[in-house]
C-alpha cells in the first residue's frame, strides 16, 4: 500500500540509506498511490509497470504522480518510447531506461536508443548478464557497469 511504502522508505532513510530511485512502490494501476508516495517520500519515485504505453505516461505526467519514468522497449516499443521521451522532456520528468528478460541482442536496441536520444539519467540494462549462454550477441561491449558501442 502507499502507506506501507512510505513507512518503508522513511525507515531506511532514518538509518542513513540513500536510494537513487524508489521504483514502482505500489501496484501498476494505483496512480493516486504513486502520487501519494511521491509527495511523502524522501526519494524520487519512478513508474515502471505503470508506464507501459504513451497513454499511461500521459496520465502519470498529468497526475504529477512520478519524478521518473522507466522506459523498457520490450514494453512500449520504439514509437511509444520516442513519444514518452518527448512528453517527459517537455514536462520535466526524468527518464531511466530498463529491460525485461532480454539477451544482449535485445539490450543492444536499448543501448542504441539511449545513446541516440541522450535522454536518460539512469541505465538499467543488465538482464543479459543473467543468461548462462547467449547464442546471439548485441553489438556492444560491457566492462563492469559501463557499456561501449
Amino acid at each position: 500500500t502507499p502507506k506501507e511504502a512510505i513507512h518503508f522508505v522513511k525507515t531506511i532513510y532514518s538509518k542513513g540509506v540513500d536510494i537513487a530511485i524508489f521504483e514502482q512502490p505500489v501496484p501498476a494501476h494505483h496512480i493516486d498511490g504513486l502520487k501519494f508516495v511521491r509527495f511523502h517520500s524522501p526519494f524520487p519515485v519512478a513508474a515502471d509497470e505503470s508506464a507501459r504505453t504513451k497513454y499511461d505516461v500521459f496520465r502519470l505526467i498529468k497526475s504529477e504522480a512520478v519524478d521518473f519514468i522507466n522506459i523498457k522497449l520490450m514494453k512500449s516499443g520504439l514509437s511509444d518510447a520516442l513519444a514518452i521521451v518527448e512528453m517527459a522532456n517537455t514536462a520535466g520528468v526524468k527518464l531511466m531506461i530498463g529491460c525485461m528478460g532480454e539477451s544482449s541482442l535485445g539490450i543492444n536496441q536499448s543501448v542504441h536508443f539511449a545513446l541516440g536520444t541522450g535522454a536518460f539519467l539512469y541505465h538499467d540494462l543488465d538482464s543479459h548478464l543473467m543468461l548462462i549462454k547467449e547464442e546471439f550477441r548485441g553489438k556492444f561491449r560491457q566492462e563492469g557497469s559501463r557499456i561501449f558501442v
